[in-house]
C-alpha cells in the first residue's frame, strides 16, 4: 500500500517539475522569438507546449509500467489472464464435480471399511489364540537365531578372506593401469600414422579429381564415338542382309557336302574293316603255313615248370625274388629243350613274362605261406622258335586227399569180361580219378603207386587169375596228397564190400 502512495506522489511531483520545465522552455523560447522548422514564434510556443506535454504523459506511463508489473500485466496481458482465469473456472468445476463423484466413493468405502472392521475384530480374537502358539514358534525362532549367529561368524571369517583378495585384486588393477598407460601411448603413436594416412588420402583425392576431368573428356570423346558407330552400324546391317543371303546359299551346299562326306566315312570304314580281315586272313594262312612246315613243340597252357615255394622270412624279399627266377630259369631250360634240342646253349634266355606278373607273384608270396608254381606256355610254338611267352599260375599247396581216401571206382564183371574189356575198363578207371584229382586241385603228377608200369600190369594179371567175382575196381589214396602233389593211386579189387587185393 505504501508504495501505491510512493508511486503517486513520485508521479504527481514530477508532472510538477516537467510542467514547470515546460513553461519555462516556452516562455525563453517566446521571448527569443525562436522559431522551428519555419514556424512563428506563436506556433513554436505552442509546438514546446504539446511537446512538453507530451513528455510529462509518456514519463507517467513510463514511470507507471516501469514500477507496477501489475499494472503492465493489466494493460497488455488482460485477455490472457481473463482467458486463463476462465479455463482454471472451467477445471475447478470438473474437479469439484470429481470430488462429489469420490466423495460418495468413499462413503461406499467407509461402509465396506466398517464392515470390514467387524469382520478384523473376529480376526483379532483368532489372532490372540494364534499368539499363544506363535510364541512356542518364537523358542524354536531363538535356537535358530543361535545357529545364525554362529553362520554369522563363519562369514566374517569369509569376509576377511575376501578382503585380501580385494587388496591383490588392487595390486592386479595398478598392474592393469600401467599396462593402460602403455596402451595409450601406442594408440598415440597410431593416430600419428591415421594423420599421416589422412593426408595421403587428400593427396588421392586430389588425383581422383584430376582423373575424373580426364574422364569427362573420355566421355565426350564416347559420344561422339557412338555417334560414328551408330552410322557404322547402318551399314553393316545392310552387309548382313547380304550375308545372310550368301549364308544360306553356304548351309544349302554344307547339307550336300555333309551327305558326301557321310557316303565317303561309310565307304572308308568298309574298306578298314575290309584291311583287318585281310591281315587277319594273312596271320592265319602265315601261322597255318608255319604250322604245317614245322613240328609243333610247345602247345598252348603246357607246364614248363612247377614247383612248390615257402618263404621262411617273409619279410626277405630277396629270398623271394631268387626262389621265383629258379623256377623262371627252370621253365627256360624246359622250353630250350623243346624247341632248340640242338642248341648248346642252355643258358640262352627264351622265355618272357611280363614285369607285371613278377611283382604280382613276389608279392603273394610274401605272406609265409606255401605255394605251388606253375609256368605255363602263353601259346603253340614250334621248333626254332626265339621267344616263349608265359604266365605264372599261383595256388596254395593245401591238403586235398587224405591217405586211403577213396577218388574213383568203377564196376566190373571178371568172369564174363575179355582182356580188352578190362583194359578199357581200367583206362576209363584212371581217366574218372585224374579228371576228379585235377577238379579237386591237384597240381602235381598223378600215378599208380612208384608210376612203374609193371604195377599195372601186376594188377591185371591178378585179376585174370582170381577165381573170385569181383564186383568193382577202385582207386584210393597212397598217402596224405597236397595241391603240388604227386598223387599215388592204388588200385583196389573189392566183392561183397571187402578188398580182396591191391597193388
Amino acid at each position: 500500500m505504501t508504495s501505491a502512495y510512493i508511486l503517486i506522489a513520485s508521479i504527481l511531483i514530477l508532472g510538477g517539475v516537467l510542467a514547470a520545465l515546460g513553461d519555462r522552455l516556452g516562455s525563453k523560447i517566446g521571448k527569443k522569438r525562436m522559431r522551428i522548422f519555419n514556424l512563428r514564434p506563436r506556433q513554436t510556443a505552442t509546438v514546446m507546449t504539446i511537446a512538453t506535454g507530451i513528455v510529462i504523459a509518456s514519463s507517467t506511463l513510463g514511470l507507471l509500467f516501469g514500477l507496477s508489473k501489475s499494472l503492465r500485466q493489466g494493460v497488455f496481458e488482460l485477455d490472457q489472464i481473463l482467458s486463463e482465469r476462465r479455463a482454471a473456472i472451467r477445471q475447478l468445476e470438473s474437479e469439484l464435480k470429481k470430488a462429489r463423484l469420490d466423495k460418495a466413493q468413499i462413503q461406499k468405502e467407509l461402509e465396506a471399511a466398517k464392515t470390514e472392521q467387524s469382520l478384523a475384530k473376529k480376526r483379532l480374537v483368532n489372532i490372540n489364540r494364534n499368539f499363544q502358539s506363535s510364541q512356542t514358534q518364537l523358542k524354536t525362532v531363538t535356537l535358530q537365531l543361535s545357529t545364525v549367529q554362529s553362520d554369522v561368524a563363519t562369514l566374517v571369517k569369509e569376509r576377511q578372506q575376501l578382503q585380501q583378495q580385494k587388496t591383490q585384486l588392487t595390486s592386479q588393477k595398478e598392474q592393469l593401469a600401467t599396462q593402460k598407460n602403455q596402451l595409450s601411448t601406442q594408440l598415440n603413436k597410431l593416430q600419428e600414422q591415421v594423420k599421416t594416412r589422412d593426408q595421403e588420402i587428400i593427396k588421392r583425392q586430389q588425383q581422383l579429381r584430376q582423373q575424373d576431368q580426364l574422364l569427362a573428356q573420355r566421355q565426350n570423346r564416347l559420344q561422339s564415338l557412338e555417334k560414328e558407330q551408330k552410322q557404322l552400324q547402318t551399314a553393316i546391317d545392310l552387309k548382313d542382309d547380304q550375308i545372310g543371303q550368301l549364308d544360306q546359299a553356304i548351309a544349302e551346299k554344307d547339307i550336300n557336302l555333309k551327305q558326301r562326306e557321310a557316303k565317303l566315312q561309310e565307304l572308308e570304314l568298309q574298306l578298314s574293316y575290309f584291311r583287318r580281315e585281310v591281315e587277319i586272313l594273312e596271320q592265319y594262312y602265315q601261322t597255318y603255313q608255319d604250322l604245317r612246315e614245322r613240328k609243333i613243340a610247345i602247345v598252348r597252357g603246357q607246364v614248363l615248370a612247377f614247383g612248390a615255394l615257402q618263404v621262411v622270412n617273409p619279410g626277405d624279399a630277396q629270398s623271394i625274388v631268387v626262389a621265383v627266377d629258379q623256377i623262371l630259369q627252370q621253365a627256360n631250360l624246359s622250353a630250350l629243350q623243346a624247341t632248340q634240342p640242338n642248341n648248346p646253349n642252355s643258358k640262352l634266355p627264351i622265355v618272357k613274362i611280363t614285369k607285371a606278373q613278377v611283382e604280382q607273384l613276389v608279392q603273394q608270396l610274401q605272406d609265409g605261406r606255401e605255394y605251388v608254381v606253375r609256368i605255363l606256355s602263353a601259346g603253340n610254338y614250334v621248333l626254332g622258335e626265339q621267344e616263349i611267352r608265359v604266365f605264372a599260375d599261383v595256388a596254395p599247396n593245401q591238403r586235398i586227399f587224405e591217405e586211403s581216401q577213396e577218388i574213383a571206382a568203377v564196376s566190373i564183371d571178371s568172369q564174363n569180361m575179355s582182356e580188352e574189356d578190362l583194359q578199357n575198363r581200367l583206362d576209363t578207371l584212371l581217366a574218372a580219378s585224374q579228371f576228379r584229382a585235377r577238379r579237386a586241385g591237384v597240381l602235381g603228377d598223378i600215378q599208380v603207386e612208384d608210376g612203374r608200369l609193371t604195377s599195372l600190369i601186376g594188377f591185371m594179371e591178378k585179376i585174370n587169375q582170381s577165381d573170385d567175382t569181383i564186383d568193382e575196381i577202385k582207386t584210393i589214396a597212397v598217402e596224405k596228397t597236397y595241391t603240388s602233389g604227386p598223387l599215388k593211386l592204388r588200385l583196389v579189387a573189392i566183392k561183397d564190400g571187402e578188398i580182396i587185393f591191391s597193388t
